[in-house]
């Protein structure tokens, strides 16, 4: 069969994919091997270099493998954390060979060659191949639909988008930059893809069974009216699109259908958007979003609500009531997103309890409360991933609004970028550390779960933090008797011990969310950058007395590494995320503070 020719538009996309697949996977291995091993330099001036590179703007970056061949790459910017962007294509020289360029597939068996395990190499480089392809048919969509990544399209005075939170969520076609792959969606068909992905500005209704009343099983709140609003009738329930042939297909849920206790009624009703997390559903008049499961793994994790999930989110948003309250008063502006229910359908009385843990968790939703509509007029609320990030157009998504706050300031871009991230990093900061260091709660605060809000200055001025499936319990703070009301599986899944706890919070605000922001802030002015780090370091030395002088903060501050969870070893051995290792970073804030940047 002759090949379907590609238009120039198909192939610069094709190639962006490539370029972002290549991207992650070479700041993946960077910072988690390469580099803690002395294997990289990220300014290398040798002469047998690629010709390619050596005319060309940007710093090469040299990577040594481990038989003695060499990786090089041109990267228009670095950073203290050893990010780069990478503007050209990886060139490959063997033993005894001459240079060569490598596509991602071919990067990819590279990389993994030397490293332990090989038999799981093969899992991993099909994920790999299907974030490329994920990647690729997003991108042609969101361009031929003129769809714009949140950042990119800003408001003004006399034009403001609809709903900023919902172009953020649905903005995000790259996902996560330091992760192999950020896109993978396995089992997942192209129509499937397009129908239900937040890439593609979809928008959907939920599949809905007629559910015997005695079937539904909730916790906290009553979620049933919500449901029926969402359905158009009562005694409903819902599952998700990528979730129902699973549904249909199950033993248990046949023999319940035969009995006459759940007819399957197909799509219908409300039509709702999928959020940066693709299970979660927003739908701006509705009180909650709704967390679906969803058998499908979306970059690291299988996104099934597991029992043990829906009963400690609902536990947490009631024992963690009295410090949400105390944030309003002691942490203005840093709030934490409740979700006070869950549902799910109990099958136990007709199969066995595995047949029917099966089915609760196929069926499993958790409901978040929503932003309500005068906040998000007021604020603009905007996902920190959809900000810290590159639009399709390779720019740093941030700047827009750096460039509209400045105008508003009356100062230049550099200047209003140091308050910027000045006004963010005290918020989310205080916060965190506020939650950790003196009530022993640790939260998870990566740019996929923070929520900004911002001032008539365009600064920020609101954090949300979202997802308490996220969040985990120190014992000494949180003990088991504090706790004896929860089942043990859920009292063993929230609880953390402090060494694991810190290393969480730091990586998530310190590398994964402050160290993105950073990068994308300073765009590539290492002066900048210096100065942004500085003002972080100035913020944490002065959480240090308020929080009793935890001794990881005083670490941290006198310049102890900071920990970066390992993506991409963590997919490679097969991991669950929470037993990821880390790395250990070199500090950027001692250094930023032997230089002045004001």
């Amino acid at each position: 069969m002759t090949p379907v020719a590609r238009s120039p538009q198909q192939r610069r996309l094709d190639g962006e994919a490539q370029r972002h697949a290549i991207d992650c996977l070479l700041n993946c291995y960077l910072r988690e091997y390469a580099l803690p091993r002395g294997e990289a330099c990220l300014d290398c001036q040798a002469q047998d270099l690629p010709m390619t590179l050596r005319h060309a703007e940007g710093r090469c970056v040299d990577i040594r493998l481990a038989d003695g061949s060499r990786l090089a790459l041109l990267a228009d910017r670095t950073s203290a954390l050893g990010r780069c962007r990478f503007v050209s294509a990886p060139y490959f020289k063997g033993l005894g060979q001459g240079w060569r360029p490598l596509d991602a597939t071919e990067l990819a068996r590279l990389l993994l060659a030397p490293l332990n395990g090989p038999e799981r190499h093969g899992e991993l480089l099909e994920q790999i191949d299907n974030s490329l392809r994920v990647t690729r048919t997003f991108l042609h969509h969101a361009r031929a639909a003129n769809q714009e990544p949140a950042g990119s399209r800003e408001p003004t005075d006399s034009h403001e988008p609809m709903d900023s939170l919902l172009l953020s969520e649905q903005g995000q076609v790259w996902g996560h930059a330091l992760h192999p792959t950020p896109k993978s969606r396995d089992g997942v068909s192209e129509a499937d893809l397009l129908a239900c992905s937040p890439e593609v500005g979809a928008q959907f209704p939920l599949h809905w069974f007629r559910v015997d009343p005695t079937l539904v099983r909730h916790q906290g709140d009553d979620p049933r009216g919500l449901l029926a609003r969402i359905a158009g009738a009562d005694d409903l329930y819902p599952c998700h699109p990528w979730e129902v042939s699973r549904v249909l297909a199950d033993p248990l849920v046949r023999r319940v259908r035969d009995l006459g206790l759940l007819e399957y009624l197909g799509p219908q009703g409300l039509a709702l958007y999928p959020t940066s997390s693709v299970r979660t559903l927003y739908h701006p008049e509705l009180s909650h979003f709704l967390k679906f499961s969803i058998h499908v793994r979306l970059t690291n994790c299988v996104r099934k609500n597991a029992w043990y999930e829906l009963d400690s989110a609902v536990a947490l948003t009631r024992l963690l009531d009295p410090l949400m309250r105390e944030l309003d008063e002691r942490q203005p502006g840093f709030a934490l997103m409740p979700e006070p229910a869950a549902s799910t359908l109990d099958l136990s009385a007709h199969g066995s309890a595995e047949e029917a843990r099966e089915v609760t968790e196929c069926f499993g939703i958790l409901y978040r409360q929503n932003l309500d509509a005068a906040s998000r007029a007021r604020h603009r609320p905007r996902v920190a991933m959809a900000l810290f990030t590159w639009n399709l157009d390779g720019g740093s998504a941030c700047q827009p609004l750096i460039a509209q706050c400045a105008a508003r300031l009356g100062v230049a871009p550099a200047e209003a970028a140091r308050r910027w991230l000045r006004a963010y990093a005290e918020l989310l900061l205080g916060g965190s550390l506020h939650c950790l260091f003196r009530h022993g709660v640790v939260l998870e605060p990566h740019l996929q779960n923070t929520l900004l809000g911002f001032d008539a200055q365009g600064l920020p001025c609101r954090v949300w933090i979202r997802d308490l499936e996220g969040t985990k319990l120190v014992p000494e703070h949180w003990p088991a008797e504090r706790l004896a009301h929860l089942d043990e599986r859920t009292r063993t899944s929230l609880h953390y011990d402090a060494d694991k706890a810190w290393k969480r919070v730091a990586y998530c605000t310190l590398v994964n969310n402050l160290g993105e922001a950073v990068f994308h802030l300073a765009g590539g002015d290492a002066a900048l950058e210096q100065c942004l780090w500085r003002e972080i370091a100035e913020l944490l030395e002065a959480q240090r007395a308020p929080l009793g002088d935890p001794p990881a903060l005083r670490e941290l501050c006198a310049g102890a590494p900071l920990p970066s969870k390992e993506n991409f070893m963590t997919r490679l051995l097969r991991k669950a995320d929470r037993e990821a290792g880390y790395t250990a970073l070199p500090n950027p804030l001692t250094a930023a503070c032997r230089g002045d940047c004001r």
